[in-house]
């Protein structure tokens, strides 16, 4: 049986290696939904809707974008919304534009119809557990959250940085519980998902919810899917990696920076080659060494 995917890419720059994803992922079964941050006045939408010979490339910028902001969370509903307006598909899968898939087009199509059926979603347990910033996310209001990154200038940056923690630190002093009410648990995960279309119709449907619980939350994309999957009957659904994340994606944490993740350069080779996930982040075109090995690897 022959499954539809729709590949769902976060995007704000580096167009010519946006460009090497979107022929990667070029496949007759395949189609593409970009979002590309606001904040991008020019951007090449019709190179991009050109890029392909198989998949029909849709291209939008709903949102201005910042990090850890309900923005986020807002511009990848809006790509499950949009995507599922052209189909539905058998599974959506939420990218970045510095993912690169680590397997062929048709090998990443066989896995998920032997797997069909199956969540495909990071859930990170021991913090879910055991860290009560957790639960800070969603229990205070994050009145700042889209500021602090937003500045070239790092001193404005640490200034709201230093301004949202005494407002955060205020808000515990007084008990502020915004979601005390809530009859669902909060769960933390990785955003970059692959999901059925039954989540997604779930996610849809509960959007204003989700709207309520998120729109003051810190880096509420992280707890997005893993919070609809938990409360909304998904959990028996999950696939589960014995040999890494279960959301079958390859990100390095422990050598990035400020909470980015490592860029994987040629050195990285055997780690990737030697990885069972099926897509990776995240690459550089800088390091082109390594983006030109992979598309020839997964050819």
């Amino acid at each position: 049986m022959t499954l539809k995917h729709a590949f769902l890419i976060m995007a704000h720059g580096d167009w010519g290696q946006l460009q090497l994803l979107l022929q990667q992922i070029d496949y007759p079964n395949h189609d593409i939904f970009i979002h590309i941050d606001q904040k991008q006045k020019k951007f090449p939408k019709t190179a991009l809707e050109l890029s392909t010979r198989f998949s029909k490339v849709h291209v939008f910028s709903k949102y201005k974008v910042f990090w850890g902001g309900y923005s986020q969370t807002m511009a990848e509903i809006y790509l499950f919304k949009k995507s599922r307006e052209y189909g539905p598909y058998d599974y959506y899968h939420m990218m970045s534009g510095q993912d690169l898939l680590l397997v062929s087009s048709s090998k990443f199509d066989e896995f998920f119809a032997k797997n069909n059926g199956k969540e495909f979603v990071d859930f990170k347990n021991y913090q879910n557990e055991h860290d009560p910033e957790i639960k800070r996310r969603t229990k205070l209001y994050h009145l700042l959250q889209n500021y602090r990154r937003r500045f070239k200038c790092q001193f404005l940056n640490e200034i709201f940085i230093l301004f949202e923690r005494c407002l955060l630190a205020l808000q515990i002093v007084l008990c502020v519980n915004r979601v005390k009410n809530l009859n669902w648990k909060i769960k933390l995960g990785s955003n970059w998902v692959s999901i059925t279309d039954d989540l997604v119709e779930n996610i849809l449907k509960n959007e204003p919810k989700l709207r309520k619980i998120f729109k003051w939350t810190n880096c509420s994309d992280e707890l997005l899917v893993q919070t609809v999957a938990f409360n909304c009957g998904f959990m028996s659904h999950m696939y589960h990696n014995f040999y890494g994340e279960d959301n079958m994606r390859l990100v390095d944490f422990s050598r990035g920076k400020n909470g980015s993740p490592y860029t994987f350069t040629i050195y990285d080779k055997d780690l990737l080659r030697k990885s069972n996930a099926l897509i990776a982040r995240k690459f550089s075109i800088k390091n082109s060494e390594i983006v030109d090995w992979i598309i020839k690897e997964t050819k």
